[in-house]
């Protein structure tokens, strides 16, 4: 009777044992599982803030470019210099504005109707640029490097020349591969043209873009300018071709920014010795000009554990500025920062110095233009 007692006594201590801990693990499972809920929640809360906050920034940039002077653009205006980190309720914003078309816009290429005419004689083409980007670059110049550009952004399903590439090029490639036969959204899209590689197109991504270009009298298409005030040494360079490659490139950025066109043609022919109608011949104000309509707001909010990252296309018309596209996303703040970030980071920081020379060195350091992180760069 006593041993019964005990074993029994036994089995009851185990059975309250088992069921103490199947207790202590459901309850620990069920704060567990409402603690994930409680971070999932204030994360989507923070985006959901960060977006907000976010999207008024953007509006703000359009402000500040509507409110601009149009008369050019350049670094010394006020939408060139970056934003500062402007603390917001738990957390921070910054951000700055690039000119688009201190790039090459490879929908330009839709304008070119005759590929011959476009590479003989001396003042600066589109393919003339192109090339020279390419030897910057160390990329080989073979036959269909424009041409095939060309067949892409065209509307037409016509060969440019022999060595262009329309749909049944493309169908003869392993795997088959569909032409667009129209403007390009996103400047990585060349890597889908023949004749391109991957590796090719990252190494031109600093200098091209992808911007609309609009039809004038006779549905030709009008391309969009290069703006001398903007673009890069290399670009600069392309446009000075084989001839004035080197004098072109100092004088520009020597001189820079210019707010008239006539006195950029004016200092030129001070400059490189040659007539105010031939730097016009040369450089015509169909390729180079001194203002923009087209611009890149880059914006990260950080809001407790949320990081939104924010790429808007603004296009500054005569009447207001609006967006043609935008780009967020939502990054949480344990996974590591972009570059962009990480010198955002350290612009704020060194907000305060005094020495302009130390700010000068920061900024060569980091390679970018004038106060402002150039998107792509």
């Amino acid at each position: 009777m006593i041993v019964r007692n005990s074993r029994q006594t036994g089995m009851a201590l185990l059975a309250a044992l088992i069921l103490v801990m199947s207790v202590v693990i459901i309850m620990g499972n069920i704060f567990y599982r409402h603690q994930i809920n409680i971070a999932q929640t204030a994360l989507s809360l923070h985006q959901d803030q960060a977006s907000l906050l976010a999207l008024g920034a953007e509006s703000w940039a359009r402000q500040l470019l509507d409110d601009d002077d149009k008369a050019y653009d350049g670094f010394d205006e006020t939408w060139a210099q970056a934003i500062p980190a402007l603390p917001v309720e738990g957390g921070l914003l910054n951000g700055c504005i690039s000119d688009l078309q201190g790039k090459l816009n490879l929908n330009n290429f839709a304008t070119i109707t005759s590929l011959s005419t476009s590479l003989r004689g001396s003042k600066a083409t589109l393919p003339k640029i192109w090339h020279f980007l390419l030897n910057l670059q160390e990329i080989p110049i073979i036959p269909g490097r424009v041409a095939a550009i060309v067949d892409w952004v065209d509307k037409n399903s016509t060969l440019i020349d022999v060595d262009g590439a329309e749909i049944e090029e493309y169908a003869g490639l392993m795997p088959p591969r569909i032409i667009a036969d129209e403007h390009m959204v996103e400047p990585s899209e060349l890597a889908s043209v023949m004749g391109y590689e991957i590796f090719e197109v990252q190494k031109l991504m600093p200098w091209i873009t992808a911007l609309p270009i609009q039809t004038s009298t006779g549905n030709k298409y009008k391309p969009t300018t290069i703006n001398i005030n903007t673009a890069s040494e290399e670009l600069l360079l392309a446009l000075g071709g084989d001839t004035y490659a080197q004098q072109f490139r100092d004088f520009v950025i020597a001189e820079r920014p210019f707010d008239n066109m006539n006195n950029f043609y004016k200092q030129l022919k001070d400059e490189l010795a040659i007539s105010q109608s031939d730097a016009k011949l040369f450089w015509p104000d169909t390729l180079v000009d001194i203002k923009s309509d087209y611009f890149q707001l880059y914006m990260e909010v950080i809001l407790g554990e949320a990081r939104i990252e924010v790429n808007s296309i603004i296009h500054r018309s005569t009447k207001k500025s609006v967006i043609i596209s935008r780009n967020l996303t939502a990054v949480p703040v344990s996974v590591e920062k972009s570059s962009a970030s990480v010198l955002f980071e350290k612009i704020a920081s060194k907000a305060d110095m005094q020495s302009e020379d130390d700010l000068e060195e920061m900024i060569d350091d980091q390679q970018i233009q004038p106060a402002c992180l150039m998107i792509g760069a």
